[in-house]
């Protein structure tokens, strides 16, 4: 049956069950609910879930505004100062945290909402992206995307090694698979200056300890930790497969000529469905590569490492969460927490989730053990054991941010990252144009920079 069918299903059956209830009298509460899911296809989940949640509350009425993630800061601020903005937002937790910084968002009923969903049932990395200086929450945890490292386990178990969950497991896995001269590389990581490079990078340097900016927003990039980690990513380098790479070199993976890979868990769809992997299966963005058919076993000598230690064990990923906006208006604040709350029934937290699946997984603990959570109309999970969903999702459970130091959101880090800082001191390395101290060094005074100007 598909997702389609039985969310029709699902609504005929709510709409009958209040054909017969008493027609309300007053006025339903409005309330405005944006998202930074704005594709067609998400937009109809999302309005159809405030269909059903206004069936079963006739006294609220949800409007679904779909905002472009670069767009909601501005639209926000404008929207604050004319008193026309959203009870409810959807958005990148960091956005969430200077909301709250400003003083928009009903901490209170934040706080009520993770009390009623159960505090215990959030993965506790999820709800620390989220928690303020002061203890409280900009947010509630909602979904998200883990980084890792996607390995042939096969290959792994044939040579003896160790999976790859420390820096030392990995350099030795990449070396003892890398044989250029029979089409076989040891790791895929990123040697552009783009967003992939800085990924890769950020969860390596976490994992060592390293931190742009201490809570008071002290530039503390130029360490020791942090020239190793660089060393480190240009000892790595040498085992990628060969010219400028980026997440495009997945398909060396696809095509078995790839021992280990970082990446996201919007891979998962890609690992399982033919249809899906088929670009990644052609000649058409490596001269090296061909055609091949999709490895049906491939999925199956698949292991993922989400958590990496250097010298702490660390994950890293991104966080989505809802936000409840202060309205000063106590009828569309509580409805506010209703409708938040009815988004993590399962039925309903589910059919959101399953928009994107191994794109947004959910920040609840047992969700992944309901039966309908493999259900997806792709037929993407169905692929995976719970087990291994399980331990994909642990990741949650240790993510860490150079945004997010010690309750504080750094916004000077988002400009590291808007500025592509990281990125191009990875590319000066790898060339050779500045040796890693020198790269080091010249990236926080870039930062410090930043730091002056604000």
């Amino acid at each position: 049956m598909t997702r389609l069918k039985k969310m029709t299903q699902w609504f005929t059956v709510i709409l009958l069950s209040v054909l017969f209830m008493p027609v309300m009298a007053t006025a339903a509460t409005p309330l405005t609910f944006w998202t930074t899911e704005v594709t067609a296809d998400r937009q109809a989940v999302i309005k159809y879930l405030a269909d059903v949640f206004m069936i079963l509350n006739p006294d609220v009425e949800v409007r679904v505004v779909g905002i472009e993630e670069n767009s909601i800061v501005d639209a926000l601020t404008q929207a604050q100062k004319n008193g026309v903005g959203p009870e409810i937002v959807s958005c990148a937790s960091d956005l969430l945290i200077s909301f709250s910084e400003c003083g928009w968002v009903n901490n209170q009923g934040t706080e009520r909402c993770i009390s009623t969903i159960g505090r215990d049932r959030f993965y506790s990395g999820t709800l620390d992206r989220l928690r303020l200086a002061d203890g409280r929450y900009g947010g509630i945890p909602f979904n998200g995307w883990i980084q890792g490292i996607w390995y042939r386990k096969d290959w792994f178990n044939e040579r003896g090694l160790k999976p790859p969950t420390s820096w030392n497991n990995i350099i030795k896995a990449a070396k003892e698979f890398h044989a250029p001269e029979a089409g076989r590389y040891g790791i895929l990581i990123g040697t552009q200056a783009d967003a992939y490079a800085e990924q890769v990078f950020t969860h390596l340097a976490l994992s060592a300890g390293v931190q742009e900016f201490t809570p008071t927003g002290k530039v503390i990039f130029d360490t020791p930790e942090a020239v190793r980690t660089l060393k480190f990513y240009i000892d790595l380098a040498q085992y990628s497969p060969p010219g400028p790479q980026t997440w495009r070199g997945r398909d060396f993976y696809f095509q078995g000529k790839l021992a280990m890979m970082f990446y996201s868990t919007f891979i998962m769809d890609d690992l399982a469905i033919p249809y899906i992997a088929a670009d990644s299966l052609t000649g058409n963005h490596f001269e090296e590569l061909s055609a091949t058919p999709y490895d049906h076993q491939l999925l199956k000598h698949t292991g993922f490492v989400s958590s990496i230690t250097g010298t702490q064990k660390t994950s890293y990923g991104v966080i989505n969460a809802l936000g409840l906006l202060r309205t000063d208006k106590g009828a569309q604040e509580k409805a506010a927490e209703r409708f938040v709350q009815f988004l993590f029934t399962k039925d309903a937290y589910i059919s959101w989730l399953h928009m994107v699946p191994g794109g947004m997984m959910p920040t609840l603990r047992d969700i992944a053990s309901q039966d309908t959570f493999f259900r997806d109309q792709q037929g993407v999970f169905q692929r995976y054991s719970r087990q291994r969903i399980q331990s994909i999702l642990s990741g949650f459970d240790s993510l860490k941010s150079f945004s997010f130091v010690n309750g504080r959101l750094m916004p000077k880090a988002a400009q590291v990252s808007a500025k592509g800082l990281l990125a191009k001191m990875i590319k000066t390395a790898l060339q050779g144009k500045k040796t890693p101290e020198e790269a080091i060094s010249q990236t926080a005074e870039a930062m410090r920079t930043i730091d002056s100007d604000l």
